[in-house]
């Protein structure tokens, strides 16, 4: 047999405003790994300054195999995905998803997307 829960009208907004935000954040996190993965591949690459060598990660473009740094990906991304997002929660976005750490949608830190 089942047990009933009787809560208030303010507790049901919240605790419908906590699941809609979490469905948002997860198909959010999802559109944006797949536009990633379909156009991007995240790669090292290595410089030179000053006589030393640094590893340095970037992101090669698919469609040319050009490469492009993380702020011109986090510049695009913002630019495509903006008016839903703001700039934290993309840039946790291209690092977890560069780490291969985005699990069923969810991120390593919980960012709010706005």
């Amino acid at each position: 047999m089942g047990k009933r829960i009787i809560i208030r009208e303010g507790q049901l907004k919240t605790l419908v405003a906590h699941i809609k935000e979490s469905s948002e954040h997860t198909s959010m996190v999802k559109t944006i790994q797949d536009d990633l993965d379909k156009n991007y591949s995240p790669e090292v690459m290595t410089q030179r300054q000053g006589g030393e060598y640094f590893e340095k990660p970037s992101f090669r473009i698919k469609a040319d195999g050009s490469m492009t740094t993380g702020n011109n990906l986090l510049r695009y991304l913002s630019m495509k995905y903006g008016d839903m997002v703001n700039d934290d929660f993309i840039k946790q976005v291209i690092k977890d998803w560069s780490d291969g750490s985005i699990k069923d949608g969810y991120l390593t830190k919980n960012i709010s997307m706005g």
